[in-house]
């Protein structure tokens, strides 16, 4: 692979041809992301139920089922009782001796025995019977105001012997459709994401309109091609995402595939992203035809780009089969499992302002510079602010991160977009290399 076009521009055009079919597909399916999103809107409107999980706990004398945090509103008059929250648990046991408990979720990470656990609980409700017979048992838990914000988590133990039980544990907090299901760290998600999903649909016709225009004029090049893809990956994973969100403000639980599938769109978005402002930042078309086949440069850029597109898909794996995790658009964690991903976007985010910053001082290129010193600055910016915010805030704040992330992503593309506006498309790319389709004789001399 490589930046400039080959010989033939085999490459580029085939992929070109690509994002031409994806957006003719998305005619002839008369928008089919769209008609997704306005059905998931629709479906999800009648009125939350809770957080919910289920599973089956075995293999250990204890199993953590899930986590929560409560969050309770203000009296609506000084002396008026604030609701209580809900613990709502259906355990079906074989055998005795088993323990639903309710405690702190800094209790876990103290690496606690059972017996010890046990003792710190909040709650204790044993789930034995005196027969062998399967036992199933409906417990619904009262969690007062005095919980507000508190860190709690539910656990199924069997002291002394391994667990064997099948739970449905639910959480409710006091509220309404906003609030009802969503823990502390997800509280405002919805109402963002509903706000993101409008622009994403403004921002879909103005990419569809550039891409036509450019595509009509015989303009597209790889560059161009891999943003037009990339743009339409980001707008329908925060359709997709959004519309997750509205299932999980119904039944507690979301689509889990659809979560993966958006995951998945953030993996080729960013990817492509990257790539654009990789090769925008090496003056790629904008001041020269190609980074030079062979040289250390071009060695030195294809092993930046193995390393991000490697531990980004690694991380979007990782998050993807984690159960019970933060309501999560991205394929990121906040642990050891994206740490790699989260370093070498970093390291990827200073090498690109290092390089477009270099290219910039170069005395051919001073018509240009203004150009590669905004791809520098966008490049940097944005790459760097995702390990940095995340760096610095806990999951507690992290319906606050995630927006902060997709309004960078939001101001990443529309730069672009503004630059990549069929207006101003010739004005940046203005270093084609002729080939054999553009220029097919131009091995007698006869190109344009």
């Amino acid at each position: 692979s490589h930046w400039g076009p080959s010989k033939d521009c085999a490459r580029g055009y085939v992929l070109w041809g690509m994002i031409r079919d994806v957006w003719a597909m998305s005619r002839a399916c008369g928008w089919l992301l769209p008609s997704i999103f306005a059905c998931g809107c629709v479906l999800a409107l009648p009125c939350a139920d809770a957080k919910m999980v289920m599973g089956i706990a075995n293999g250990q004398d204890y199993q953590l089922v899930t986590t929560f945090c409560f969050t309770f509103p203000q009296p609506a008059a000084p002396g008026l009782a604030v609701p209580n929250g809900h613990i709502h648990s259906q355990t079906i046991v074989s055998s005795n001796g088993h323990k639903f408990l309710v405690l702190n979720y800094t209790e876990l990470g103290k690496g606690l025995s059972c017996d010890e656990m046990v003792k710190r609980a909040k709650v204790i409700e044993p789930l034995s019977e005196r027969t062998k017979e399967v036992i199933a048992y409906d417990l619904t838990l009262n969690v007062e105001p005095s919980m507000n914000q508190q860190h709690i988590a539910a656990v199924i133990a069997r002291c002394g012997d391994t667990v064997n039980a099948e739970y449905i544990v639910e959480f409710t907090n006091p509220g309404g459709f906003w609030e009802q299901h969503f823990a502390c760290s997800d509280q405002g998600l919805l109402q963002s994401y509903l706000w993101f999903s409008m622009a994403a649909s403004v921002m879909a016709p103005l990419l569809f309109s550039a891409q036509r225009v450019i595509h009509r004029r015989q303009a597209h090049n790889d560059i161009s091609a891999i943003f037009f893809t990339g743009a339409a990956f980001f707008v329908a994973r925060i359709w997709l995402f959004t519309v997750h969100l509205l299932v999980y403000s119904r039944n507690g639980m979301g689509l889990g595939m659809l979560l993966f599938v958006a995951q998945f769109l953030d993996f080729l978005s960013t990817t492509m992203a990257m790539l654009v402002l990789m090769a925008l930042v090496h003056g790629v078309y904008v001041t020269r035809p190609c980074v030079p086949p062979g040289s250390e440069e071009r060695k030195v850029l294809m092993q930046v780009v193995g390393v991000f597109t490697a531990t980004y898909l690694l991380s979007t794996l990782v998050c993807g089969f984690k159960v019970d995790s933060l309501l999560s658009p991205f394929g990121v964690l906040q642990g050891a499992g994206s740490w790699p991903y989260l370093l070498s976007r970093a390291c990827t985010g200073i090498f690109c302002f290092n390089r477009g910053v270099k290219l910039a001082a170069e005395d051919d290129v001073q018509q240009k510079k203004p150009y590669i010193l905004r791809f520098s600055l966008v490049a940097v910016a944005w790459l760097l602010f995702m390990p940095v915010a995340i760096l610095f805030t806990g999951e507690d704040a992290w319906n606050h991160t995630a927006v902060a992330m997709d309004v960078a992503n939001f101001v990443m593309f529309g730069i672009v977009l503004h630059d990549f506006w069929p207006s101003r498309f010739g004005a940046l790319f203005s270093c084609m290399k002729p080939t054999a389709r553009m220029h097919p004789y131009s091995e007698f001399g006869l190109a344009g």
